[in-house]
């Protein structure tokens, strides 16, 4: 578990930081005045993401060395990252879906939509199978200092 963990905050790290790196409009999107709004919170989420992604790490590199407040580490993880997911998947999908929808017509915005929810999704397996994996009695009875 440990060994995933760090792999998988590797990923998020790294994924994060290109995240800040740039950013790139859709044809047509430049015009609408949410599409920036939106873009600077996607910054603030993203750097919100960093800082869970570190905590990712550090419980990654606790359970691996199996310490003792691993299974405590992986859990806040993992309840922190769902709920900063499911918000934010809940903010786009009530507040931007419809000013693309509004700006770009019903395609865009039921691929925005379908990404929004397939994206969830994704973003929610990982942290619930940490919840469900680290919180078993074995877990915690094998981080012992």
């Amino acid at each position: 578990m440990g060994i995933l963990m760090i792999i998988f905050a590797s990923l998020g790290l790294l994924g994060g930081l290109i995240g800040l790196a740039g950013s790139a409009a859709g044809p047509g999107l430049d015009e609408v005045k949410e599409w920036h709004t939106y873009m600077t919170m996607n910054k603030i989420v993203t750097v919100i993401g960093l800082g869970i992604s570190a905590l990712h790490l550090v419980a990654g590199l606790a359970a691996v060395r199996y310490k003792a407040n691993a299974p405590m580490l992986a859990r806040m993880y993992g309840l922190v990252n769902i709920i900063v997911t499911l918000g934010w998947s809940v903010v786009v999908f009530a507040w931007l879906k419809p000013a693309i929808e509004k700006a770009a017509g019903g395609l865009g915005a039921a691929a925005i939509g379908a990404g929004i929810v397939i994206g969830a999704i994704i973003g929610i397996t990982w942290p619930i199978l940490v919840l469900i994996l680290m919180g078993r009695p074995a877990a915690k009875a094998a981080c012992t200092n």
